[in-house]
């Protein structure tokens, strides 16, 4: 595995554990996350999105992830619980420059988690 495919399984380990701290040193500071529903122009605003998602994941389970040069792509399944029961299959697109992740796109369906987004910036 790449390089970068060893920083975004170490990204997600923390992740995991909910180990916010740790996981934000994975994260350049101009880190530019795409998602469904938002786009979040700095790892300061992703971290926050992210921390108020791990309130209600129950489970983060990685399944594979695939590597070559600065790009990633992780596959891992999400259980989540209120206000948006469900278990979704994630797929994640991320960049890595000089040790750190710079981008990601996220894509998932993302039905279970509408009502948590009402009044958010689509992407």
């Amino acid at each position: 595995m790449s390089e970068a495919g060893d920083i975004v399984r170490s990204f997600y380990a923390a992740v995991s554990k909910k180990d916010i701290p740790a996981a934000r040193r994975y994260l350049a500071d101009d880190l530019v996350f795409v998602g469904l529903f938002e786009t979040y122009p700095d790892a300061n605003a992703y971290i926050a999105a992210l921390t108020g998602l791990l309130q209600i994941t129950r489970r983060l389970d990685v399944k594979t992830i695939i590597s070559e040069g600065d790009q990633t792509a992780i596959f891992f399944e999400l259980e989540t619980g209120p206000p948006a029961m469900a278990t979704t299959l994630v797929a994640e697109w991320h960049t890595v420059k000089r040790g750190r992740i710079v981008r990601v796109q996220s894509a998932f369906d993302g039905r279970p988690f509408e009502a948590m987004f009402s009044g958010g910036n689509r992407t």
